[in-house]
């Protein structure tokens, strides 16, 4: 092979490991594509991203603030990186909630969101990931619980297509806040604008599947499956 991939061929692949059953179903109805009833719920996620947006804002304010004798100041700069990378998809996923809400009859009512920061947090960098790591945690049981009781398909998808990319920023932190991944050497003491490309790589899209004209994983233009064959 010469290409990538196809997703039919990938899909192939998955059906010989046992995994299309997770690729090929539905976590709701296919009988209606949006239903007002489904709005609450949605909400309910909405209010969690704008949350999760302003808790990056504040743990933001924390790496800006570090100390200088932070142990992990010499990886402040992909840190940040990583951290506004996160925060753009919340952002993305806010926008795209909010338009099947009001798409649905509802209202955009839910307001900016607030910063789930503890009381007695203690600032420091280590302190941001773990908190990163638990709203991103939070946020993918929210989504997986939510989505299996949501009446329309569209609605199931959304949720599922987002639910996804919160599991994977959950991994992503979990495997730095515990030190199983450390930054590479060549990001020391880098500045947060020199490492957003690489920050990119790291979940590269918004969205698990292409959604309402979003991309996803999906999406052969952007993300082909790489070539196994060479």
């Amino acid at each position: 092979m010469t290409e990538a991939l196809s997703r039919r061929a990938a899909l192939r692949t998955a059906a010989g490991l046992g995994l299309t059953a997770g690729l090929l179903t539905r976590g709701a109805p296919a009988d209606a594509r949006f239903a007002p009833t489904d709005v609450d719920a949605l909400k309910s996620l909405l209010i969690a991203e704008r949350n999760a947006i302003k808790t990056y804002q504040a743990g933001l304010a924390v790496l800006d603030a570090a100390a200088s004798t932070d142990p992990l100041l010499r990886f402040r700069g992909i840190i940040t990186a990583l951290a506004r990378h996160f925060m753009a998809h919340h952002a993305e996923h806010a926008a795209k909630l909010a338009r099947f809400i009001t798409r649905q009859g509802g209202a955009d009512d839910v307001g900016d969101g607030e910063a789930q920061v503890p009381a007695d947090f203690v600032p420091s960098i280590q302190n941001v990931l773990d908190l990163a790591t638990n709203a991103e945690k939070a946020a993918a049981i929210a989504y997986t619980d939510t989505q299996k009781n949501l009446d329309a398909a569209d609605n199931a998808d959304l949720a599922a297509s987002i639910g996804a990319v919160e599991a994977q920023h959950f991994v992503v932190l979990q495997l730095a806040a515990r030190g199983f991944v450390t930054p590479a050497a060549s990001t020391a003491n880098q500045p947060a604008d020199a490492l957003t490309s690489m920050a990119a790589a790291f979940v590269p899209t918004s969205f698990a599947l292409t959604v309402d004209g979003s991309p996803g994983l999906d999406d052969e233009t952007l993300l082909p499956f790489y070539d196994v064959t060479k």
